[in-house]
């Protein structure tokens, strides 16, 4: 049998399996490699009756199958292609996003690259060069580090996915081989990375190119050009983003949803891209009255707008992705009716009686009464193997099957199911007084924000018939009670026994819900599996789903991590940029404390800026993505905790990273190092 099976009913091999009273010896595992769930047993041919249906897989290709002539009574049924984007077309969206990142910061380290060689470049200009073969060096030069950096990366990529596969077999559940890759993603990633470095290193090619001769032997860098640039492409780069955005959160479905949300974010990224250079040029206007280190930080990143534009870019396109992502999964879990979220705490169990299951069912199915007993005594059995007497009997209607409440509209088509009943055994578990319930009531929910949504609509009938009879209750009254549990497999949303006797629901106990003192063990959840699957019933237990905070935790984290990894980069190159003026300022008696307030200052501008600009974008992004929530009425975008860790956490902490690693003394005072 297979491991899955084999741990649900606590076998190993040599051990007896009784099973439909047959006793069974378990010689051996088995696996599924497409599917290590897969529960399944195997006995010697001729042990079984013949089986009813028999299915064959071919591996062929369709024009093959399109030529066999299949037996009669046969039905062959060939796959249907993938709709939608495949997992190689988005391995290949976040290697294009990541090649954003690894442009942005290639760019200033290639600005700062081009002033150290300055004098050598001017040598080369004086012996005949002209402009195009100096361009010619600093792209070849890209070129190089593309190539080298390509290289080492797809090996070192390699060899850590050889050592990881086996592990990540486990992980997906079914067996990997390190050889099924898309090796076109791997290829292409690879020539870009090499594309984007030429592309990084063309913008100072062409501005070193331009430099006299005579200055650039000096090696003292060129005064930086003053250049008016108009933010009309970045504008109109973000605004249609934002209208791409719409279009794929406005009820869309499909390829093109997708590919207009695909559109959309990088429409976004670029516009971002463009004008943060643009809002680096108005920092120097903030420096008047500053102290003598923020002057020099702020205007210096004025001045050198070049790789200060794309230390923020980089900085900003980290926050934004944070945010977007904490912004969506925020607005996300705050709809009510479509709610989503934790199914159970890992303490608690539930048992269906079969059809029941909301996993593998779409409505309630009435149990007979040797179900409703056996479910009864099961649930007891279970309870009192975890230590447990706390059993809630859960009542549904189950006459007629379906009760949903729906909330449609012109932007909206919601629909939560509504699978228990307010009883007063669960409103007694729940200390909710009968009398503390509204008359008028016709649910009673925990779920926050539900009360007081527009254009709800209770729904009830036999959803499952070919012409289903519905009867509609509009604008049923609803009461929020913070003692009701909040997870989604929970009774956290329930019709009154009012309102279910005035529409006439027929109900009857279809799940009973164990309280456990402590945490389900692996070995525990089989057990209780085991002893319902006795019964001919099933369980849930505890999902991987995450809860709203761990997502926006992690998102955060993240966002802010890869921002501050950005700058910490950057800083380093901007700050060897102006070594020369560093110099002249410890000459001329400046302190440490002067040098580190100057890292400081500029590590906190950028950080604040990004910070800034990468969630204003955010915001922008989001809101017109949910707009159809906001309309709705039940949009939430105020993580205030995310809010304050992204806007004051990261200009703080790069501003607190710079005082400490900057202050070093420079090993050459007096004069210009020479190369």
């Amino acid at each position: 049998m297979s491991s899955p099976l084999a741990s649900a009913f606590n076998l190993r091999i040599g051990d007896t399996w009784h099973a439909n009273g047959r006793a069974l010896r378990v010689v051996g595992l088995v696996e599924n490699p497409q599917n290590l769930l897969d529960e399944f047993a195997l006995v010697a041919p001729g042990q079984l009756r013949p089986p009813g249906q028999v299915t064959v897989l071919f591996d062929a290709t369709p024009l093959s199958v399109a030529t066999f002539n299949f037996p009669l009574g046969s039905a062959p049924l060939t796959p249907q292609p993938p709709g939608g984007l495949t997992p190689a077309f988005i391995a290949m969206l976040f290697a294009v996003v990541g090649l954003f990142f690894i442009g942005l910061v290639a760019v200033a380290g290639f600005t700062v690259l081009a002033q150290r060689r300055l004098r050598s470049l001017g040598v080369l200009s004086s012996l005949g060069a002209t402009d195009r073969n100096v361009r010619l060096v600093m792209v070849a030069n890209g070129a190089v580090v593309g190539v080298v950096g390509a290289l080492a990366g797809g090996v070192i990529g390699l060899a850590a996915w050889i050592a990881y596969a086996p592990h990540f077999g486990i992980s997906a559940d079914h067996r990997v081989v390190w050889t099924s890759l898309p090796w076109w993603v791997v290829g292409l990633a690879m020539v870009l990375a090499v594309v984007t470095a030429i592309l990084a290193s063309r913008q100072p090619a062409r501005a070193v190119a331009e430099i006299p001769v005579v200055a650039a032997l000096s090696g003292r860098p060129a005064e930086p050009k003053q250049t008016q640039r108009s933010p009309r492409l970045g504008l109109a780069l973000l605004g249609l983003g934002f209208v791409l955005l719409a279009f794929a959160g406005g009820g869309g479905s499909g390829s093109a949803s997708q590919f207009d949300t695909i559109g959309g974010i990088l429409a976004t990224i670029a516009g971002l891209v463009i004008l943060a250079p643009l809002v680096i040029a108005q920092v120097a206007a903030a420096a008047a009255g500053m102290p003598i280190a923020a002057r020099i930080a702020l205007r210096d990143l004025a001045r050198y707008r070049s790789r200060s534009g794309a230390a923020l870019a980089a900085a900003s396109l980290a926050v934004l992705i944070a945010m977007l992502i904490t912004l969506l999964v925020t607005d996300r879990y705050a709809n009510p009716v479509d709610y989503v979220g934790p199914n159970l705490p890992p303490n608690q169990l539930v048992v269906f009686t079969p059809g029941n299951n909301p996993a593998t069912s779409s409505g309630e199915v009435p149990p007979t009464a040797q179900q409703r007993q056996a479910g009864q005594a099961t649930a007891a059995s279970i309870a009192t193997s975890l230590g447990t007497r706390d059993v809630l009997a859960l009542n549904a209607a189950v006459a007629p099957t379906n009760v949903m409440l729906q909330q449609a509209g012109a932007h909206a088509a919601y629909a939560a199911r509504v699978a228990y009943v307010a009883t007063p055994v669960l409103l007694r578990h729940y200390r909710i007084s009968p009398g503390a319930i509204d008359p008028d009531a016709v649910f009673i929910t925990s779920r926050p924000g539900l009360e007081g949504t527009s254009n709800l609509l209770l729904q009830y009938g036999n959803f499952t018939l070919p012409n289903p009879v519905l009867k509609s209750v509009p604008y049923p009254k609803i009461q929020t009670f913070g003692n009701l549990p909040a997870d989604v497999s929970d009774p956290n949303l329930l019709i009154t026994a009012s309102a279910a006797r005035q529409l006439k629901l027929q109900q009857d106990t279809v799940a009973w819900l164990i309280q456990a003192p402590k945490p389900l063990t692996a070995l525990q959840i089989n057990s209780a599996r085991r002893v319902a699957a006795a019964a001919d019933l099933t369980i849930e237990t505890k999902n991987d789903a995450p809860s709203i905070a761990v997502v926006r935790n992690y998102a955060t984290a993240a966002g802010i991590l890869v921002a501050l990894g950005i700058l910490a980069m950057t800083i380093g190159l901007i700050r060897s940029e102006t070594s020369g003026e560093l110099r002249t300022l410890t000459a001329t008696g400046a302190s440490g404390r002067t040098r580190r307030n100057i890292t400081a200052v500029t590590a906190g501008a950028l950080g604040l800026l990004g910070a800034v600009l990468g969630t204003a974008i955010a915001y922008l992004a989001v809101l017109a993505y949910s707009w159809r929530d906001l309309v709705a009425g039940h949009a939430s975008l105020l993580p205030v905790l995310d809010l304050l860790l992204v806007l004051v956490g990261l200009p703080v902490a790069a501003t607190v990273g710079g005082w400490l690693f900057a202050g070093r003394q420079p090993s050459a005072i007096a004069h210009q190092p020479l190369e």
